[in-house]
């Protein structure tokens, strides 16, 4: 399942197996596979209900506070935090974590990007919104609160701990470590998709096939993928 010098998701697969699946979970794992070389070993942190695994079907370690229910084919799941983790150092090619920074503290964001760094052999793809989407999120807890009485649980922990900014993740990466900054989901999309799931309780499978379309313009989120300076290789996204 290669393409290049990374792989694809099996979008169609993923959808006979989850009929009614947020959009968004393919959508947010688009611009990670393509970093992700084949075959890699892989370490994904904070799966959630569908993650890394499900979307390639490839053998990968996963991660979690929180137990799952439903593993993946080939899927090695150890229940850990990802600030700190149980493996010895440089144990996996890549490491991934999506949607998970926004989720700590401030103050143990750091803990968790080390931790990344540290059993990675030079790969970490780290994926989240920061700080800019803020407003956006604001705008459909507002909505989703007028129009159903409902809160969105993973936005209103976003409200209570704060987005990070990106100047904040990159400040906690060793000089050691190129990074390049790529932007993942169109923040109109992700309203719109956010308006359709959460409040008219529809989900609308093809924009989980827009593919690079998805993201121009001003984003969700921002992906920093991360190589050791001596694996680093330029990248045409790069920004900054």
């Amino acid at each position: 399942m290669a393409s290049g010098r990374g792989r694809v998701m099996d979008v169609r697969g993923i959808y006979a197996e989850f009929p009614s699946l947020d959009p968004d979970v393919p959508l947010r794992y688009r611009r990670i596979v393509e970093q992700i070389p084949f075959p890699a070993g892989i370490l994904e942190i904070g799966r959630g209900d569908v993650g890394l695994a499900h979307l390639l079907g490839a053998p990968m370690v996963t991660c979690d506070i929180r137990p799952v229910t439903r593993t993946a084919a080939g899927e090695s799941f150890v229940r850990a935090s990802g600030i700190q983790l149980p493996f010895r150092d440089a144990s996996f090619d890549a490491v991934v974590a999506v949607d998970v920074l926004e989720h700590l503290p401030k103050d143990c964001r750091p803990s968790l990007v080390r931790e990344t760094l540290r059993v990675s052999r030079g790969l970490v793809v780290l994926a989240c919104p920061t700080a800019r989407s803020e407003r956006a999120e604001a705008v459909h807890r507002k909505m989703l609160g007028v129009v159903r009485g409902e809160e969105n649980p993973w936005l209103e922990e976003h409200r209570q701990r704060g987005l990070p900014t990106e100047s904040e993740i990159v400040e906690s990466i060793p000089a050691d470590w190129h990074v390049d900054q790529l932007q993942s989901v169109n923040l109109l999309a992700w309203s719109l998709n956010r308006f359709l799931v959460d409040v008219v309780h529809i989900t609308l499978r093809p924009l989980a096939w827009l593919g690079s379309v998805v993201d121009i313009g001003r984003t969700y989120r921002t992906v920093f993928v991360l190589r050791r300076s001596s694996f680093a290789k330029a990248s045409p996204d790069k920004r900054g």
